[in-house]
């Protein structure tokens, strides 16, 4: 009886190891940035479609309510209404529309129980909306606060905490952040600051307001949805003479209330959240609108004489420079254009149309998209 050898197995040697990891990771190397490419296109496209569902609305609203869902900051102390809160019942939040107490302020922490509200309207800003959150931002669950002293609660915070809901759901058992954010807002009109003085440059708008910000302004440089301050501004379609396929509705302002410059938190050592900030970014907060501005090539400097980026900068000026109640905004809030795609941000005309506006759009071309009816000749297809 033979027996038969049986032959032993080859081991892979170690160079042949090496080599096989050096493959590997040569092809991770190749396909990453092809999947980190997909998915931004993805984000961008579901960015785009956020942006289509709050076009639609807002041309619902004015189809029922015959005006266009601006926001009512008033001067008198009464209620703050915001844009995205007018427009809850048009995109299926009807049942937090319902809810809001639109007699209070929306940082009221006491509800009109008379009135049959048993929550208040604090409490709701907390609630979440993933229609007003890009996905390409890099968290969407951030949090803003009210920064009037004189209002309940009172002041921002000065730690970067989220306020806790008590048991009751009707109050904070711990005060701190509670507003939830949008990354998409309505740009109100061009800013002083940019005016041309009668030569034309691309790193100037043609036309801008000759009033400082922070009080109610009526004129050619307003935007598609001004701000409403003494209760009587309602805004139609028809007051969109440039035509509404090129006047902006909406733009992105991504990463609110923390400040970012061009991908990067601004958070270091100088300066950190809370105290470094973008004054604006919750949903219910009428200082989320913004003027244009313009702003300096790293993000610090504001406004004509400084400004030579319109889009993708930064997504604000920080208190520390522009404080709330100050001589420059006054209650305004301070945000830019900005997003996390890399080509540019996306923004939603009057006409319910989306495009993306690159990063490279000039001063000049970005303000005459902002206003409604200032004759500017503008074309960014």
């Amino acid at each position: 009886m033979s027996i038969r050898s049986v032959p032993a197995r080859r081991a892979f040697t170690l160079v042949e190891l090496l080599v096989v990891i050096a493959i590997i990771g040569t092809l991770v190397g190749l396909l990453l940035p092809a999947v980190q490419a997909a998915r931004e296109a993805a984000n961008r496209s579901k960015c785009s479609n956020n942006l289509k569902q709050i076009g639609l609305a807002i041309l619902n609203h004015e189809s029922s309510k015959r005006t266009l869902p601006n926001s009512y900051r008033p001067n008198n102390g009464t209620a703050r209404i915001a844009w995205v809160t007018r427009l809850l019942p048009f995109f299926e939040e009807g049942n937090l529309g319902n809810r809001w107490d639109f007699t209070q302020n929306w940082s009221s922490l006491t509800p009109n129980t008379a009135g049959g509200f048993q929550i208040p309207n604090a409490v709701l800003a907390m609630t979440r909306l993933p229609t007003f959150e890009c996905p390409s931002a890099p968290s969407s669950n951030n949090f803003d606060a009210d920064p009037d002293t004189g209002s309940t609660p009172s002041g921002y915070p000065t730690a970067d905490i989220k306020a806790a809901v008590n048991a009751a759901g009707n109050g904070f058992s711990q005060v701190g952040l509670f507003c939830a954010t949008t990354d998409y807002s309505p740009t109100i009109f061009v800013d002083s600051r940019l005016a041309n003085g009668g030569t034309i440059s691309d790193l100037r708008a043609d036309v801008a307001h000759n009033q400082a910000q922070g009080a109610q302004k009526s004129g050619p440089a307003d935007g598609f949805m001004p701000k409403d301050y003494n209760g009587t501004v309602k805004v139609r379609l028809a007051d969109a003479i440039d035509g509404t396929s090129k006047t902006i509705a909406i733009a992105e302002s991504a990463g609110r209330p923390y400040k970012w410059t061009r991908g990067k938190k601004a958070d270091n050592a100088s300066g950190a959240f809370p105290a470094r900030r973008v004054n604006g970014g919750g949903w219910c907060r009428p200082a989320s609108d913004f003027a244009f501005d313009g702003s300096s090539a790293d993000g610090t400097l504001f406004g004509g004489g400084n400004a030579t980026g319109a889009v993708n900068v930064t997504n604000g000026e920080s208190v520390e420079t522009a404080p709330y109640q100050g001589s420059v905004y006054g209650t305004e809030g301070t945000g830019e254009p900005y997003a996390f795609h890399s080509a540019g941000a996306n923004h939603v005309f009057g006409d319910g149309s989306v495009r993306l506006l690159s990063s490279d759009v000039t001063i000049r071309i970005y303000a005459a998209l902002v206003t409604r009816a200032g004759g500017e000749s503008a074309n960014v297809d």
